[in-house]
């Protein structure tokens, strides 16, 4: 199954890229949320997870132009370590399937990604 992973703190990028190719995921990893919308008009992805707090484009922002531009029925995951309500709510309202709190436990994450995608361990 193909993820697409976007975060601008690079080593959780690796960290949590690392664990999911562990895991038999394939996951195109990128710090450029604008790099993310690029490569889902040209491919489809299985689900994309997030980070919120990035420049120039925010996670609330990528999530909402998949979801409305690009109109992709493509499962979202947002992580952030912004924890407040009003910031968790409006990542659902825009379409979030889940919402992850950093830090993150690995283990926890892979649960939730399982979980989204309704699959066993592969």
């Amino acid at each position: 199954m193909k993820i697409i992973l976007v975060d601008d703190d690079v080593i959780m990028l690796q960290a949590i890229k690392t664990m999911l190719d562990k895991n038999g995921f394939e996951v195109f990893a990128t710090t450029d949320a604008q790099d993310a919308l690029d490569t889902l008009e040209e491919e489809d992805f299985d689900l994309v997870i997030s980070d919120i707090m990035m420049p120039y484009i925010s996670g609330i922002e990528l999530l909402s132009s998949i979801k409305k531009r690009l109109k992709k029925k493509v499962p979202i995951i947002i992580i952030s370590a912004l924890d407040q309500d009003e910031v968790i709510m409006t990542a659902f309202q825009e379409g979030a399937d889940d919402f992850v709190k950093k830090p993150i436990n690995l283990n926890e994450l892979l649960l939730r990604v399982r979980k989204v995608l309704a699959v066993e361990k592969i």
